[in-house]
């Protein structure tokens, strides 16, 4: 009702308005169309046919408008149906390749690409697939013409890097990853890839500072402990890749004050003093280590120091003080065998007797210490010629499912029979007695 009240006000209105319009302008008033044509109207039709004219301009104006956004929205749902559509084929091949259906990964991957090359992540991901098909040419292609395209973004770079390495060419990856920790200098990831560039091309001198560098940016503690033997261990690499034996001597020194923890550099320099048969020196260098962090390695290089030189009695000391500070069994079984190679029969027999009440009393809880026991007790039984009884029991310690005093790589668990600088791993100085674990550790 009030609608049809406004319409009725609106037409009275208008028409009122028309009806004044030409009530007070209704003489008439020519215009000229051309030269020989006109047209002869009331001055109040003029008007409002110009008024006309102007709406019509105005009405058509918003229709063009409302065709163009309807245009518009059109061409947007268009791009997010077909942005959704490719994603779906990106998203299907990211899991593919997840999954290790690589084939069909790649598949997918390269159609994604081909509709959407602006995207690099999908381009990085058909890449992947790429190498785990074993093309590495093929992924190297992929790279370089993303590269072409989005530039040194490091990411990028970084991938590039890393399939460098893989085809054996460090020193493209060293090009690669340097540009990249330029345009990302706090990456500490970036660091770690372009320092094992280094190390793997010899350039330990610049390994060791990138290395500190990326120690230096590293906040979470594991990682932060993991940089920092990662730099220990390439200053530790370098030191050993100098010409001058001073020069490497100096570092190997400095690098065993700084960390007493961090064995390859006093066990390096030990064994440069005992090839040269400075037995004095490398006693020295044993007994200081010693005295700021015993370890099983060093007893035993200590021990086998003065073994090997017929005076194992000289090890007696600092091997009965390290018993003292420790819980393990490792060092006094190292004792008993030194006082079996001393002579000292009835105090080696005493102290095996000691470990193997604590070892039974343990049960399974306890250290595997049978390998060892067994070849100290053969020893033993040899020095007092009881041969059948040492045969018995060295046979037993040579068959063991591990060898006497072997070493344990603490990171992957690769075992040794003698003390090793770094492991196949990748770790320094990780390796420890086998001795010093559990019986389900010592494997």
């Amino acid at each position: 009702m009030l609608r049809r009240i406004a319409i009725i006000l609106l037409v009275l209105f208008v028409g009122g308005g028309v009806a004044l319009l030409f009530h007070f302008n209704g003489h008439p008033t020519t215009v000229n169309l051309g030269e020989k044509s006109s047209i002869e109207l009331p001055t109040a039709a003029h008007i409002l046919i110009a008024i006309g004219l102007g709406a019509s301009l105005v009405i058509l104006a918003g229709m063009l408008r409302a065709v163009s956004g309807s245009f518009g929205r059109w061409r947007s749902r268009r791009r997010a149906k077909r942005a959704a559509a490719v994603d779906k084929i990106r998203q299907e091949g990211r899991h593919r390749l997840w999954a290790g259906d690589f084939q069909s990964a790649g598949k997918k991957l390269a159609r994604a690409a081909e509709k959407e090359p602006q995207d690099l992540e999908t381009h990085l991901a058909l890449a992947r697939s790429r190498e785990e098909l074993g093309d590495l040419e093929g992924a190297q292609k992929i790279l370089e013409a993303a590269r072409a395209q989005h530039g040194p973004h490091p990411q990028l770079l970084s991938r590039l890097g890393n399939l460098a390495m893989a085809r054996g060419n460090a020193g493209a990856a060293i090009d690669a990853l340097r540009e990249a920790a330029s345009a990302q200098t706090e990456s500490p990831r970036l660091l770690s890839e372009l320092m094992a560039a280094l190390a793997a091309e010899g350039q330990y001198a610049e390994a060791a500072d990138v290395a500190r560098r990326r120690l230096a940016l590293e906040r979470q503690p594991a990682r932060r402990e993991q940089a920092k033997q990662d730099w220990l261990a390439v200053r530790y690499r370098s030191a050993l890749a100098q010409n001058d034996p001073k020069k490497a001597n100096d570092e190997l020194k400095r690098l065993a004050s700084e960390e007493p923890t961090f064995l390859p550099p006093l066990m390096e320099l030990a064994a440069r003093a005992r090839a040269d048969g400075d037995v004095r020196g490398a006693d020295r260098l044993y007994r200081d280590a010693l005295r700021r962090h015993p370890s099983g390695a060093v007893l035993e290089r200590f021990q086998s120091l003065h073994a090997a030189a017929g005076e194992p009695a000289r090890a007696l000391g600092p091997l009965r003080n390290a018993c003292g500070s420790s819980t393990s069994p490792g060092p006094r079984l190292l004792l008993a065998r030194t006082l079996v190679a001393a002579g000292k029969l009835e105090a080696a027999e005493e102290t095996l007797a000691d470990l193997s009440r604590e070892s039974t009393a343990k049960g399974r809880a306890g250290a595997d210490i049978a390998p060892e026991r067994d070849l100290v007790s053969g020893e033993l039984a040899l020095s007092r010629g009881n041969d059948r009884e040492a045969a018995k029991l060295l046979l037993r310690a040579a068959t063991a499912r591990r060898t006497p005093f072997s070493y344990t790589c603490q990171d992957c668990r690769r075992t040794a029979r003698e003390w090793i600088a770094s492991c196949e791993c990748g770790a320094y100085g990780s390796y420890d007695w086998s001795v010093n674990g559990t019986e389900k550790e010592a494997v």
